[in-house]
């Protein structure tokens, strides 16, 4: 359980980190005050997806988990697309932190991937309390050391720092996706190559239940 908590857990880490480093890169910004936003933000966020994932992945399992893994791959696709993009290229720029309201906005904007992810999140089966705890924990200390870090390097450096964290965070969503793809087909094969095995057992029972009755 902890390998799969891990593997979910640690690619959401490096996506907050390469905007953590942006913004530290920026300078001005309020670190405890955005690390409990985010915090909060990264935390809540999946609640939905994982709610729908719990309902779907109970009733047809390896159907949700193949969602599950089609979602994974396409945010890390996206994630590899903007980590390859010109270093110079700030993701961060139109985040504000001047008021509660550009606040929270920023906060809404940087979790909309926690949204997504929350579906294969749920598909996973991991327990939801520990899942968002950790997720929680991560980015408050993920993002304050980030912008911590930032603020302290130059400016080239961080942003392309940043790029390599946004870059490796899609590589390990995409790695993520095909693995639990692969694992979704893989159980229901296994269940099908049973069911012949099943059956005639099943029909054996009957006929001596039928036996037995006469």
């Amino acid at each position: 359980m902890i390998l799969r908590l891990v593997s979910f857990v640690v690619p959401l880490g490096f996506d907050t980190l390469a905007i953590a480093l942006a913004l530290g890169v920026r300078g001005g910004v309020p670190i405890v005050r955005v690390a409990l936003v985010f915090a909060a933000f990264e935390t809540l966020m999946p609640l939905v997806g994982i709610a729908i994932g719990n309902v779907v992945g109970l009733r047809f399992s390896a159907i949700a988990q193949v969602i599950g893994a089609i979602v994974l791959i396409v945010i890390g696709a996206r994630e590899i697309r903007e980590g390859l993009e010109p270093a110079e290229s700030d993701e961060s720029a139109n985040l504000r932190f001047d008021s509660v309201r550009t606040t929270l906005l920023a906060g809404l904007a940087i979790s909309t991937d926690e949204l997504a992810a929350g579906f294969p999140l749920g598909v996973s089966g991991l327990p939801i309390g520990v899942l968002l705890a950790t997720i929680g924990l991560q980015t408050l200390a993920v993002t304050a050391a980030g912008i911590a870090i930032g603020a302290r390097i130059g400016r080239g450096f961080g942003l392309r720092a940043s790029r390599y964290a946004m870059l490796l965070a899609g590589i390990v969503f995409v790695a993520l996706g095909f693995f639990l793809g692969w694992e979704a087909l893989h159980s229901d094969q296994r269940l099908g190559s049973t069911l012949p095995a099943v059956v005639p057992a099943v029909g054996v029972a009957r006929e001596r239940e039928a036996a037995t009755g006469t």
